[in-house]
């Protein structure tokens, strides 16, 4: 099975019976985000990008399943410790260099607004909003 495979099967497996706040099956974020992935280690990132930070689901138990270190290493950066203050993580995943995790959160960022907007979720779209024009500015400055 290809590393894609397995990907969307354990993201499949892992929000089995869990919804969002519109009552949608939480799998169709990880899968629409996925989608988006320019690359391989972006599809197989962001299909899984929620897996750790939203069910029981370990590091480890995904470096057993076989998956690369690169996809690992993006998976630990877009993984949010609840502790840590939102856009100071979104600093970090910018200041990483990782062009895998960088690109999954803009993919990332960007669907999360547009179901915000779609289901009126307004503190959610600001607080994304937010998020994107600092990847977009970090960015910029860079190039």
């Amino acid at each position: 099975r290809s590393d894609i495979d397995k990907a969307v099967e354990l993201a499949s497996k892992a929000h089995a019976a869990d919804y969002d706040l519109d009552g949608n099956p939480t799998i169709l974020h990880p899968l629409a985000v996925g989608m988006m992935g320019r690359t391989d280690a972006e599809r197989i990132v962001g299909f899984l990008h929620d897996v750790v930070e939203d069910t029981r689901y370990s590091f480890e138990e995904l470096e057993n399943a076989g998956f690369s270190q690169e996809v690992i290493a993006a998976l630990r950066l877009l993984t949010h410790d609840k502790e840590t203050p939102y856009m100071e993580y979104i600093e970090h995943i910018c200041k990483s260099g990782n062009e895998t995790a960088i690109n999954v959160k803009i993919n990332d960022l960007r669907h999360n607004l547009a179901r915000g907007k779609e289901g009126g979720h307004m503190r959610c779209v600001e607080k994304h909003t937010e998020a994107l024009a600092y990847i977009e500015a970090y960015l910029a400055a860079r190039s």
